[in-house]
């Protein structure tokens, strides 16, 4: 029973505006969408790249995003999940042709410190998420 995971699904996201979000998750990072639905108070659409996957939730009298979650400082200090991380084949290539695009680069291309080769950077998304880049060395 001990493996019973095998990886991760998707990862769930409120956002402020459903439509907004899925435009800027297919024109900034070329995520599909893949279907809508609604729940009790909520639209909610499920966004593809790759095996990457996004629920992405409208939900009526949704608090926004707290300013703490904005700033990695603050972020750190909050429970919760605080990020997700997506993969990528090239930092030195992505991060350019992502502010290109108007994305906003909070921490550009950087290494692990863990002696590992591995790289990331952090952009945010259009409701101020931060959003993990991460280029592995292997």
């Amino acid at each position: 029973m001990e493996d019973f995971v095998r990886r991760l699904h998707h990862v769930g996201v409120v956002v402020n505006e459903l439509q907004a979000s899925l435009d800027w998750y297919r024109d900034k990072l070329g995520f599909e969408h893949q279907y809508s639905f609604t729940l009790p108070g909520a639209q909610v659409a499920m966004l593809v790249r790759g095996e990457a996957r996004l629920e992405i939730f409208q939900v009526e009298g949704a608090a926004p995003m707290a300013s703490e979650r904005e700033e990695m400082e603050t972020l750190l200090k909050r429970g919760g999940v605080n990020h997700f991380a997506l993969n990528v084949d090239d930092l030195e290539e992505t991060i350019p042709a992502l502010a290109a695009k108007g994305v906003e680069i909070v921490i550009p291309p950087s290494s692990v410190p863990n002696n590992s080769g591995d790289r990331f950077a952090y952009i945010r998304d259009n409701d101020r998420m931060l959003v993990e880049l991460f280029q592995s060395a292997s």
